[in-house]
């Protein structure tokens, strides 16, 4: 884990909606205050592109409740890396909330990005349905700069007719 990002592929995020549904339903249950969990993917690459399919959702705890920081418990995120590294997947997001601002990372969020090569994937509660956005991180100077990354749903197989 070396935190240098790939700027010459376009990244994707593909969520399934069960997934989404979800991690929306534990970030709500966090109100008023950020909520928090980690995403394993399994990372694919072709035609341009770094994909990252979403495999398993982990609920976790914030410890240090605030509506607008996150501390994921510590033995939860040891437990769910362990989980993630049996399964063959990688920690592919750290999934949080902001209760009451944009879906953006924000000024703490970079301060306190602990796992810069994984994806930022925010949920911002100021609309219904919350507004979705994931982010990489750059790394600009001494500092991380957030890219935006697209969200997919993964493609249906067509059905033969």
């Amino acid at each position: 884990m070396t935190g240098e990002s790939e700027p010459a592929l376009t990244t994707i995020l593909v969520l399934r909606k069960g997934d989404r549904d979800r991690f929306v339903r534990h970030l709500r249950a966090a109100l008023p205050d950020e909520g928090v969990g980690l995403l394993a993917v399994e990372w694919n690459k072709s035609d341009g592109a770094r994909t990252a399919e979403t495999r398993c959702f982990y609920p976790g705890a914030n410890v240090r409740p605030s509506p607008d920081r996150f501390e994921l418990d510590p033995v939860e995120l040891m437990s769910a890396l362990r989980d993630i590294d049996r399964g063959g997947w990688e920690l592919g997001a750290i999934v949080h909330s902001h209760p009451t601002g944009p879906a953006k990372p924000s000024r703490i969020d970079l301060d306190e990005a602990f796992y810069p090569e994984s994806l930022m994937l925010i949920a911002s509660f100021t609309s219904d349905p919350p507004d979705l956005q994931a982010w990489r991180l750059e790394r600009v100077g001494d500092g991380w700069v957030p890219r935006s990354v697209e969200i997919a749903e993964p493609e249906t197989p067509r059905s033969s007719e």
